[in-house]
């Protein structure tokens, strides 16, 4: 594997994504977490700080968008940071919350068995969070 440097760009499919909502991709086995992206997009990342098993990079390009990629509703969603998932749609958003549960009862609490849980949906979600994050 190649030694990225500080600001290098490199291409990455996001596999996965973090319990913080950033993406997960990665490169030669190399794993990084990448804000503002979606399971399934291909994106041109920089490259900011590399440890040794893992690194963080910043969004670039998005080169193809995922399936699941839509317009934030909020304008200044990616500047703010408080909302990390709103590049997804809201069905997607469901389904990562889901296995996020289910992994954590199964994983972590060593449950076996268990059928994933369901998950109910709001009408419109929009206006419900209670936290906000001040850069």
């Amino acid at each position: 594997m190649e030694i990225m440097k500080k600001n290098q760009e490199f291409i990455v499919e996001i596999e996965d994504m973090s319990e913080e909502g950033a993406g997960i991709g990665k490169t030669d086995g190399y794993t990084w977490f990448i804000k503002d992206t979606v399971i399934g997009d291909v994106v041109r990342a920089g490259a900011m700080k590399m440890k040794k098993h893992y690194g963080f990079a910043r969004l670039v390009e998005v080169l193809t968008p995922s399936p699941d990629r839509v317009e934030p509703r909020c304008p200044v969603a990616r500047q703010c940071g408080g909302c990390q998932l709103q590049a997804m749609s809201y069905e997607a958003q469901l389904a990562y919350k889901v296995n996020k549960v289910w992994n954590h009862l199964t994983r972590i609490g060593g449950l076996t068995g268990l059928p994933k849980p369901e998950i109910l949906g709001m009408e419109d979600p929009w206006r419900y969070r209670n936290k906000a994050q001040f850069p």
